[in-house]
């Protein structure tokens, strides 16, 4: 890890604050794209504080679609070191169940050939692709998603998952999707609030472009400009 200055950023009880210079380049942005790009609600930010033998120490993961950087605060009262980490340290996951994380290997397969196509698909014809046993098939999909869900967070990708919805109107994935993307950090607004809609259109479009559908897939122009609730904490973004 490459220590870096203190003043990179400062946090706050409801706020986190950036050097916009320190991080776009980080995440493959010019300082002025990144604030765009945080404008349109297309940046988050998620604020871990370390437990046991990582008490007083806290990490910021910043994201930006499929790309993210990783920084360590280490305690040392009012003044802080800060470190940048290549690779984030592993997330505390649920425990592996095998024939979840099969089904999801399986679904993963079946996401990605439809991104490349610009597809979505539902819970109830995932289920019949996989030809899975009763009972509880939805069940078995829902919670095989999950799983994907935490291994895009831990490899700082978008949600594959977002290609999978409900087939009640309103084409949106049932709120064990917001549920799960709440508990991972990504997600903070109500499931069943417009919050939810726009958090959605960002992910499936994230989602499409990243996994191959690029500028030929993903929901329209105006629900993608629509973008405007918070991910994790709120980031701003201060110049040099």
């Amino acid at each position: 890890m490459t220590v870096i200055p203190a003043n990179v950023i400062s946090i706050g009880d409801d706020t986190v604050v950036v050097s916009a210079d320190a991080v776009a380049p980080r995440l493959g942005l010019t300082p002025e794209a990144l604030q765009a790009e945080m404008q349109h609600g297309q940046v988050y930010c998620l604020v871990e504080t370390g437990v046991d033998e990582d008490q007083g120490r806290t990490r910021v993961t910043v994201r930006w679609h499929a790309r993210s950087c990783t920084l360590v605060i280490e305690p040392d009262g009012k003044q802080r070191a800060t470190t940048w980490s290549a690779i984030p340290f592993p997330l505390k996951m649920r425990a592996k169940s095998p024939q979840r994380d099969q089904i999801a290997e399986q679904l993963r397969a079946w996401l990605q050939n439809m991104a490349t196509a610009g597809l979505t698909t539902t819970y109830g014809r995932l289920a019949k692709l996989l030809d899975l046993s009763p009972p509880n098939t939805i069940h078995q999909i829902t919670g095989a998603l999950e799983r994907m869900m935490e291994e895009d967070v831990e490899a700082g990708r978008p949600f594959l998952a977002a290609l999978a919805v409900s087939k009640a109107p309103g084409g949106l994935p049932a709120v064990g999707f917001f549920d799960c993307a709440k508990r991972l950090g990504r997600f903070t607004g109500d499931a069943s609030g417009s919050e939810a809609r726009s958090f959605y259109v960002g992910e499936l479009n994230a989602a499409l472009k990243f996994w191959g559908a690029g500028d030929n897939g993903g929901c329209e122009e105006g629900a993608v400009n629509a973008l405007s609730g918070e991910r994790g904490r709120h980031v701003g973004t201060k110049g040099p």
